[in-house]
């Protein structure tokens, strides 16, 4: 039989945590976003995104009165954004790297042949 209470606490206590989690993990890409500081680096760019996206995963799972009155879709909306941004950063860099015309790695070799 389960035990219906210690359910309720551990589902209350799991809650708090996911809570500190997102927030630890916010602090940490957001000193590394403050640490990368230029804004052409990848480390920043995808700082950034996830920072944006742990907003939006606090502001949808954790609703604030007042803006899930006015907004009550915020945290998806700010989802979508993350997944837009993070198509523009990965397209961007693609087409500048082909336009200097490096080349990019994007030759399968099976291991066995061992080609260069």
């Amino acid at each position: 039989m389960i035990d219906v209470q210690s359910n309720i606490n551990f589902m209350s206590y799991a809650g708090g945590l996911t809570l500190v989690i997102l927030f630890t993990s916010l602090a940490i890409f957001g000193w590394l976003a403050v640490r990368y500081r230029n804004i052409r680096s990848f480390e920043f760019q995808i700082s950034v995104f996830i920072i944006v996206y742990i907003v939006g995963e606090i502001l949808e799972d954790y609703k604030i009165p007042s803006l899930s009155t006015s907004l009550p879709y915020i945290g998806s909306q700010i989802h979508i954004v993350s997944a837009v941004f993070l198509a523009i950063i990965l397209w961007l860099r693609l087409y500048y790297v082909r336009r200097s015309g490096r080349k990019m790695i994007d030759k399968h070799v099976p291991v066995e042949e061992g080609g260069d």
